[in-house]
């Protein structure tokens, strides 16, 4: 997971234990799992990170490459969790096809420009610094984009569309190349610890016939 988001460059410059604590403060406030707990006093529980989990730090992280993404942003994607799987699922489905076919746009003082792919507008306003409004999520085509994207200057929009289709491909095609990475200690030292224990085994044996 964490290969997959460094990848996509949202650690940027940051030490990799620094960015894994804000994963971890990320977990706490319920991004991607919920509340789920993976550790208890006698065991601790692997998380796995389904498309949907990714998509979700993913989409968070976006967020924070313009501010850092205040608690109650956080607490609407926890929100709208279920209408947003949903979403990421679409936007990677219709990436080329459906309301997210490309659209070509044509002016006379620059080349024409090829636009794909849905976008994620979460309807997030900001007023004197509060959060006014979130949700519903919403995708749109690149055209409604675009149309968003001109009426930003004369509203208190904080957050403008993401390009989900993309950031989904990415995701997709970086998760399907990530490495292994084995939980616990590496298999030579399995080896050496099983070797050791086979020959204290041994002396204790040959000591035993020793003493008879």
């Amino acid at each position: 997971m964490l290969w997959v988001l460094t990848e996509l460059g949202y650690r940027g410059a940051v030490s990799e234990s620094a960015f894994f604590e804000y994963i971890k403060s990320l977990r706490k406030l319920g991004i991607p799992f919920g509340h789920q707990r993976f550790q208890t006093k006698r065991s601790k529980r692997l998380a796995r990170y389904s498309y949907s989990h990714l998509m979700e730090l993913a989409t968070v992280l976006s967020l924070r490459v313009y501010h850092v993404v205040p608690d109650a942003v956080l607490r609407g994607i926890a929100g709208h969790r279920g209408q947003l799987s949903r979403l990421y699922r679409r936007a990677y489905a219709e990436r080329r096809s459906g309301a997210g076919k490309p659209t070509l746009i044509v002016t006379e003082d620059c080349v024409p420009i090829k636009l794909r792919g849905l976008y994620l507008d979460l309807n997030i306003e900001f007023a004197g610094g509060h959060l006014v409004r979130f949700g519903p999520p919403k995708l749109r085509s690149s055209t409604e984009t675009l149309a968003r994207f001109s009426k930003s200057a004369i509203s208190g929009r904080a957050f403008l569309p993401l390009a989900l289709s993309l950031l989904s491909e990415r995701v997709t095609s970086l998760a399907l190349r990530a490495p292994e990475i084995r939980s616990g200690p590496p298999k030579s030292s399995i080896s050496v610890a099983r070797l050791k224990m086979r020959q204290s085994k041994r002396y204790s044996l040959h000591d035993s016939r020793a003493l008879r």
